[in-house]
């Protein structure tokens, strides 16, 4: 981790201290399986956080580690399974990185299977731009006529509508 240093108004220097790393989850809240705690939080990571990082830093195909921690923290949403937060948001070399830094082995086309199987319809390659674009444009009724992944999305799961 590098320190910044900089020199104030008066010809001293300081340093910056560094930003922590980003957490990851233990492996045990890695697991693919679904837990109802976890769908809660995958849910909420859907249709909350990503939301909060498009307004936060602008409509991207993936966030990084970073932003992903400080915008769960911000939104105070659940961050014992933030691994599933960075699943969804991040790319698959920057959540692989991640882990390897802080010596865990998650796996992220495990954890993607399990997000597709219970919102997805079980396609692995869900976009999650576009389904923050259908959740900010409030268009979830009109996606589920649509054609292609979107088709299968369970709006109803995701969106907890009752």
């Amino acid at each position: 981790m590098a320190t910044t240093t900089l020199d104030d108004d008066d010809g001293g220097v300081y340093a910056l201290a560094p930003e922590p790393p980003a957490s990851v989850s233990p492996a045990s809240a890695c697991t693919a399986t679904l837990t109802a705690d976890k769908r809660r939080a995958v849910r909420s990571y859907l249709t909350d956080l990503g939301p909060a990082l498009r307004a936060k830093y602008g409509r991207q195909p993936h966030y990084t580690p970073a932003q992903v921690q400080e915008t769960a923290l911000e939104r105070a949403l659940r961050i014992d399974y933030l691994c599933w937060a960075y699943v969804l948001h991040c790319s698959a070399p920057a959540f692989e990185s991640l882990h390897a830094n802080a010596g865990e082995a998650c796996d992220y086309l495990a954890m993607r299977a399990a997000v597709g199987a219970a919102f997805f319809g079980g396609d692995v390659d869900f976009a999650i731009p576009t389904v923050v674009d259908v959740v900010v444009s409030g268009a979830a009724p009109v996606a589920s006529d649509a054609i292609g992944w979107l088709a299968g999305v369970d709006w109803t799961a995701l969106l907890n509508w009752s």
